[in-house]
């Protein structure tokens, strides 16, 4: 797993994000095609990333649930 922590602001990149949470990067795209992760934002032609603050108040919405 990635040790250092989500940005708290900005963007995330997909591959980043999968380090972040200790999975694959498809199992990132299966959860948004899901609906289980926010979905990214389409940055530029070829750039789509995950707002970050989405990204950190759904994991502490599901730390919440988990606890």
């Amino acid at each position: 797993m990635f040790t250092d922590t989500i940005p708290t602001k900005g963007y995330i990149r997909r591959f980043r994000l999968a380090q972040h949470l200790g999975v694959h990067v498809t199992t990132v795209d299966r959860w948004v095609r899901e609906k289980r992760i926010p979905a990214p934002v389409k940055l530029g032609e070829k750039i789509t990333a995950f707002d970050a603050v989405e990204i950190n108040n759904w994991l502490a919405e599901r730390r919440g649930k988990v606890a």
